[in-house]
């Protein structure tokens, strides 16, 4: 076989491709001329794939820019011509015509020999999903107000934990007593998950709300707040007794056997305290004390950072 029919067989053979697909496919030359335009494509944007073979990037561009309601921002997103550009992931863009879908759209180029002959655009259908993460967002929201504990780790919810906060708030604010909240993240959990995979990371978790159960003071409410930070309220505490239950949190990850190789898993704690008198609402000793973890963590990890309310 010579190189003219290698080169017709390879085409014909990305054509079929181009057509049995289910990603939207269109094939750019050097010269940013479009060379293949496949069905799912056309769908996807309501246009003709034969009609566009031929023409240049600009015009091909402008032709599915119709299918959105901001044609000049699906030009921007897409970007100008660059055929030395390595492989990009544009954001998701919103198709409206000839249906509804969300779209992302990537660009990769095309080497031959060494050396870059073209690009290929790929456009991937990602309604169903999105609209899959959607319902399961739904669902969570509603098993959250149904249910006042977490489904991983059996702790608290957020809205039970808020809801807790008040009630304290209100009996403190009556007792003329102290009371102090602590917000635990998992150092690097984002690294973990990559690691070592979301299920385990899960269990990470897990493990981490038995380690914060174990150490609390019996009267204390734990909470899984969101992802993977923790919560705590400690009725009748003030900065010293909120320093000693955030060592304690702090050393009971640290030293609790995950049997995870070469990862060490370990938390950073902010805390707050409201001390009477005060204006203060329970709110914002939850965003004092969200502070305060924020600080722990910028001083690294497995770090303590109580305020007592004079910061």
């Amino acid at each position: 076989m010579n190189e003219t029919d290698w080169n017709a067989l390879l085409e014909a053979s990305l054509l079929a491709l181009l057509e049995a697909a289910d990603e939207g496919a269109v094939v750019f030359d050097r010269d940013a001329r479009c060379r293949m335009i496949g069905r799912r494509a056309g769908e996807l944007f309501g246009i003709d794939p034969a009609a566009h073979v031929g023409k240049g990037r600009g015009e091909v561009l402008r032709a599915l820019s119709n299918a959105t309601e901001e044609p000049d921002a699906f030009l921007q997103t897409v970007g100008p011509w660059d055929l030395q550009e390595p492989a990009r992931v544009v954001a998701e863009l919103e198709v409206t015509r000839p249906k509804p879908r969300r779209v992302v759209w990537t660009s990769f180029p095309i080497v031959r020999e060494g050396g870059v002959v073209g690009r290929l655009a790929v456009v991937r259908d990602v309604t169903r999903e999105r609209s899959a993460e959607r319902a399961q967002k739904q669902l969570q929201a509603r098993i959250d107000q149904i249910s006042p504990n977490d489904v991983l780790t059996g702790l608290l919810n957020q809205r039970r934990f808020r809801e807790e906060l008040e009630r304290e708030h209100g009996r403190s604010s009556r007792a003329w007593d102290s009371y102090a909240i602590l917000r635990a993240d998992v150092d690097s959990m984002g690294d973990l998950n990559a690691d070592l995979g979301v299920l385990a990371g899960d269990g990470i978790l897990e493990k981490v709300a038995e380690c914060l159960r174990r150490s609390r003071r019996e009267y204390d409410i734990l909470a899984r707040f969101e992802e993977d930070e923790f919560a705590a309220l400690l009725p009748g505490a003030d900065a010293v007794a909120a320093q000693t239950v955030a060592d304690r949190f702090v050393e009971s990850v640290r030293g609790f056997a995950f049997e995870l190789g070469s990862h060490n898993v370990s938390i950073c704690v902010g805390g707050a305290v409201w001390v009477p008198p005060s204006a203060e609402r329970g709110e914002e000793i939850l965003r004092r004390a969200g502070v305060a973890m924020f600080k722990a963590r910028a001083a690294g990890k497995g770090c303590v950072h109580i305020d007592a309310g004079g910061e």
